[in-house]
């Protein structure tokens, strides 16, 4: 589709977030009549797409087949909305269900955005606002005419660092042998981010440059996601398959590799900030099945460049301790692991971890920066 474009309607594109959305156990606003409410995905097949509606739910939808259900969700960042219809009810492996039809269109709600992109590995901006101040960001997401950035130190609000309509100077990391600086204006503001339009100013060379590069990334991405997707469908269960969607999400690109196991974004959003300028970070938001088929090694071995697993306390369909015993009894895993929470009742809860197979159990809730790079160097240091 066109880069601008807000809305999609090729067939194999929605197929993909379909599964994407499968894969990440999302869930979908779905409304009909006088009924609303979030429902989860659970498989996408050729001809429908299954929604867990538990019996009660059902009975007080009281839909008829063909009748029609907005849905809404969100995916990487951007809201979609689109109008199915209801194909009946299903059970799937003991779930009651509603099978909805695949849509044929899908329209972004977010079309004042600047962003078309969202990039998949975390981009840094060095920014000077209009009061000289020098800071640091995050690329939050990208377009043809600005893109948009929240602040690196996530306890400042970005309402507090800008002002509509006001200039910065910015200088953009968008690859390691690739930075531009450039002048942007304040557009609008999001609940932790601000939108920046490139101004008049701008020099038509580094606008060019931008803009090339930003088309790249964008076929790149789009070219992984056809090479990844399933095309008889997606249910749980099949990550077992050769090839199957990986759900791992970088955060930062360098080595030694962190694997964060949570169904938590901003908490692994929070491990890439604060880790990033040591770690390489990797978050993967689990199911089940092995963990180990989650992940696309990129040296030829089991478990890629990952030298140590963090599991976080909450996790969608497992719990952290099952997890943990499992890589170890079932997968053989020879890499250290850490199961990480609150830290009320630490002892108990590290005796527990050690129990399941873990090297050690690591507080990150109230999350302190240097107590968890102290405790993961020391950890890595152990297992060289």
């Amino acid at each position: 589709m066109p880069a601008d474009s807000r809305s999609l309607e090729d067939d194999l594109s929605i197929r993909i977030i379909l599964q994407r959305l499968c894969l990440g156990g999302m869930k979908l606003s779905l409304a009909a009549k006088d009924q609303r409410g979030p429902f989860q995905i659970l498989a996408q097949e050729p001809e429908r797409i299954l929604v867990a509606m538990p019996a009660p739910e059902r009975t007080a939808w009281n839909l008829p087949p063909g009748e029609k259900v907005s849905l809404g969700f969100e995916d990487r960042g951007f809201q979609y909305e689109a109008v199915v219809d209801f194909k009946g009810c299903a059970d799937w492996e003991g779930i009651g269900c509603a099978a909805l039809s695949v849509p044929r269109v899908l329209r972004r709600t977010d079309g004042h955005r600047l962003a078309v992109f969202v990039p998949d590995i975390v981009r840094r901006v060095t920014f000077s606002n209009a009061r000289n101040a020098v800071m640091d960001g995050r690329i939050k997401g990208l377009g043809q005419d600005g893109f948009e950035m929240a602040m690196q130190d996530t306890s400042r609000k970005v309402q507090e660092v800008f002002r509509m309509g006001e200039e910065s100077t910015l200088d953009l990391a968008l690859e390691e042998n690739l930075r531009i600086t450039t002048q942007a204006r304040v557009a609008y503001f999001g609940e932790d981010y601000v939108g920046m339009r490139f101004t008049e100013r701008v020099d038509h060379t580094v606008l060019e440059r931008y803009r090339s590069w930003l088309e790249g990334q964008q076929r790149l991405q789009a070219q992984r996601d056809r090479e990844s997707y399933e095309t008889v469908g997606w249910r749980p269960g099949q990550r077992d398959i050769q090839g199957a969607l990986p759900l791992a999400r970088v955060w930062a690109d360098r080595d030694p590799v962190i694997l964060v196991v949570t169904e938590r974004e901003d908490f692994a959003r929070r491990m890439g900030e604060a880790l990033g300028r040591k770690f390489g970070v990797l978050s993967l938001d689990y199911i089940k099945g092995s963990l180990r088929s989650f992940l696309i090694p990129q040296d030829g071995s089991g478990w890629g460049r990952v030298r140590l697993i963090l599991i976080h306390n909450q996790l969608r369909l497992a719990s952290p301790l099952e997890l943990s015993r499992q890589l170890v009894d079932q997968e053989k895993c020879p890499l250290p692991i850490l199961l990480a929470g609150t830290e009320e009742d630490v002892d108990l809860k590290r005796n527990r971890a050690l129990a399941a197979g873990a090297v050690d159990y690591l507080p990150v809730e109230p999350f302190r920066v240097l107590a968890v790079l102290r405790k993961l160097d020391e950890t890595l240091r152990l297992f060289e």
